[in-house]
């Protein structure tokens, strides 16, 4: 079975080779590639990375950074209630609540950002990005990671959806019936 880890690798390495030969393409034969190459390029591998991308693409085009472009599109993941992977209507923990992770990192220092088990913040990539800019730390988790967060201006959010709250009372139930069996 082909792991997400395999497929990135492989996916980025012809991203990249293909990108390049199409930029060398269009230097010496324009006529040879009709369309021209337009970069950045982003790349999504979930159902809702297409949303993710826009945004992503359209910050840039706004004049925004790389780092912006990246934090902007992942709002979009994280404000997207209907996305239980993330964000807002997440699949709570044992506890009940949804805790989520984030990580930003940039290549040209080195630099990164991270939390993990934050809880009660819409957007963790942007405390994620806020813990690499401002704090000598790469990663706060849990409790640290949340207040860090509203020391810094973030607001605290129920992160948890109706939905996601029936789909966990409803895994509780067939818990407690598992164990009376």
């Amino acid at each position: 079975m082909l792991s997400r880890r395999h497929f990135i690798n492989g996916t980025s390495a012809t991203a990249i080779t293909s990108a390049t030969l199409m930029a060398k393409t269009d230097q010496t034969h324009p006529q040879s590639n009709p369309r021209p190459v337009t970069f950045p390029r982003f790349i999504s591998t979930w159902k809702f990375g297409q949303a993710v991308n826009e945004a992503a693409l359209k910050t840039v085009q706004q004049g925004g950074s790389m780092l912006d472009a990246i934090e902007k599109g992942i709002w979009v993941a994280e404000a997207d209630a209907q996305n239980a992977s993330v964000g807002l209507g997440g699949i709570p923990a044992a506890n009940g609540r949804v805790q989520l992770d984030a990580c930003l990192m940039t290549g040209p220092n080195h630099n990164a950002g991270a939390v993990a088990g934050i809880e009660d913040i819409l957007h963790p990539i942007s405390v994620a990005r806020k813990v690499m800019e401002q704090t000598i730390h790469v990663m706060l988790v849990g409790e640290g990671a949340r207040q860090f967060a509203l020391d810094h201006g973030f607001e605290k959010t129920d992160l948890l959806t109706d939905e996601q709250k029936k789909n966990y009372e409803e895994f509780l139930k067939k818990q407690a019936a598992g164990r009376q069996e």
